[in-house]
């Protein structure tokens, strides 16, 4: 990527850490060590023109995604356009062939600026997943909590799967009112908790061992295009260590 395009992510993220948490980030990393020292592994900023059918990583790690005919590009953002995510076949694929976006054993950021309509229906809505509940390894996701039946409904919803077991937590709020927020999962190297404009909510102490699959990362629904999201996303990043 041109020089140009590194300036301007590095603008965004320091941008971003004055104005909230420190993290605009959705990191990964493969196989790390235990608790690898933090580093930005992949950073979207989905600025895209309409009609592009791929996703730049503006890390300089190579993650690039493609982006399927249902997804809107271009649209409104936060810092510069947004994509638009409106149901079945509205999906983009990062491959991960050599597990560049797995944490393994070290902490994990996912942030994403999110903007979920106030009409949300009842349903699943998956933001972003590296593998699934059952795969091999373990697996990572942000979703927004669906069941309209819930007390959570609307609210971001972090899940991280491990061999054996997973832990779940909530945002501090629900998100569901067609206004732009930060949201951010975070496991720590002892906690885990998700945040909302830099808020936080409850945490749970980490039993998460490691987490590594080789399925691709999605953004927009499930790797089985399934759960599929439905709101506006800007700014999207993975952070490790």
């Amino acid at each position: 990527m041109a020089d140009s395009g590194r300036s301007r992510g590095s603008r965004r993220v320091s941008r971003s850490v004055g104005a909230a948490t420190g993290v605009l980030a959705l990191v990964g990393l493969a196989t790390a060590p235990a608790f690898a020292s933090p580093g930005v592994t992949a950073m979207w900023h989905l600025d895209e023109s309409a009609g592009s059918t791929t996703m730049v990583d503006s890390s300089g790690g190579g993650h690039d995604g493609t982006i399927s005919s249902g997804v809107r590009v271009g649209l409104p953002g936060v810092l510069g356009s947004a994509y638009g995510f409106s149901g079945s076949g509205s999906i983009v694929r990062v491959p991960d062939p050599t597990g560049a976006l797995n944490p393994g054993r070290a902490p994990l950021t996912i942030s994403a600026y999110l903007q979920v309509p106030a009409d949300l229906k009842s349903g699943d809505y998956n933001v972003l997943e590296k593998g699934q509940a059952t795969a091999t390894g373990g697996a990572y996701k942000l979703e927004i909590a669906g069941k309209s039946s819930s007390s959570k409904f609307g609210y971001p919803d972090c899940a991280f799967n491990y061999p054996g077991g997973k832990q779940r937590v909530y945002g501090p709020k629900a998100i569901n009112d067609g206004k732009w927020h930060l949201v951010e999962c975070h496991l720590t190297t002892d906690t885990v908790y998700a945040s909302v404009d830099s808020v936080r909510g409850p945490a749970l102490k980490r039993t998460v061992t490691s987490i590594a699959n080789t399925v691709d990362l999605t953004i927009g629904g499930k790797p089985n295009n399934s759960h599929y999201f439905r709101g506006l996303a800007d700014e999207i990043t993975i952070q490790i260590g």
